[in-house]
């Protein structure tokens, strides 16, 4: 058995996302595309004698809490005696749309996986990352898929384009229960709902304007209402004459750049504005883990 496994935790990001429903219970039925992108913490993951999870830079609790109960559940699950210090490098923005704590723990869940020889399918790992939150099925997935029902139905879709992004976020944590709280008492919103079978061929083909012409996300709207200023960064990353939209609930917005010079130039100009702003890749899977 390995004693210690590091993995890349990647971000995702919203290419286009719609409700078209929601159940008895209260949840949210969505239907959206998501990609793997080369944004990532880094998560080391080391047999111990206790349980413990740190990050650095360090951050509220809830945030790193998420790859920890990801661990007990997996522990309490399959009956493992031994303990598991994990430690995550943060780069991904916490409560920005992109999966940063859902991408930790499903690090988490293939990490252990590797290191304790239980020997899960990708299938298993989702029906208990589930349990965690509707973003780990497609982190335990990656690529390029269309996701629908509460996150839990990961369709995964061939990515042979490669596209350059930029990324910023305004430094607002956005809670994702407000933004769909919003959504739900929003009446008449002027927010685009996205054609994702259009998005999906425009993405497959390298087709930019394609992609411009069908990418919307109808978290918009709510989301700009609690917080103006992801509406202004959007606003801003338009005024480049760049695809952009606001990713999950919120609140970085990615731009699609025609190339790697173009997307540096202007993350560059948009540091002087924003609380973060970087380049991006996409990515056709996941990171291999290293042990």
């Amino acid at each position: 058995m390995q004693k210690q496994i590091e993995c890349l935790a990647p971000a995702k990001i919203n290419w286009g996302l719609d409700i078209v429903g929601r159940r008895a219970d209260g949840y949210h039925l969505l239907r959206s595309l998501m990609q793997t992108i080369d944004l990532a913490d880094k998560v080391s993951l080391r047999c111990s004698r206790t349980d413990h999870c740190s990050c650095s830079p360090s951050l509220p609790g809830s945030a790193s809490n998420l790859a920890l109960s990801a661990w007990l559940q997996l522990k309490e699950e399959f009956a493992i005696r031994d303990g598991l210090d994990i430690r995550i490098e943060k780069r991904i923005p916490i409560a920005g749309g992109l999966a940063g704590g859902s991408t930790d723990a499903a690090a988490v869940l293939r990490g252990a996986n590797l290191l304790f020889d239980l020997s899960l399918s990708r299938e298993d790992l989702c029906r208990i990352g589930l349990k965690l939150g509707a973003d780990l099925p497609f982190c335990l997935t990656g690529g390029l898929a269309l996701v629908e029902g509460i996150g839990e139905q990961v369709t995964p879709q061939p990515a042979s384009q490669t596209y350059y992004l930029v990324l910023a976020n305004p430094g607002l944590p956005v809670s994702t229960a407000e933004v769909y709280r919003g959504y739900a008492e929003h009446k008449g919103g002027d927010e685009r709902r996205p054609d994702l079978d259009g998005l999906l061929s425009a993405l497959q083909s390298g087709d930019l304007s394609g992609i411009r012409c069908c990418c919307g996300n109808v978290l918009e709207g709510p989301a700009f209402a609690l917080h103006p200023q992801i509406a202004e960064l959007k606003r801003r990353c338009l005024a480049f004459g760049l695809p952009a939209l606001m990713s999950g609930s919120g609140g970085s917005v990615w731009a699609l750049a025609k190339d790697q010079a173009q997307a540096e130039a202007i993350a560059d100009q948009l540091r002087h504005e924003a609380s973060f702003a970087c380049t991006a890749v996409t990515c056709a899977s996941l990171p291999e883990l290293a042990g």
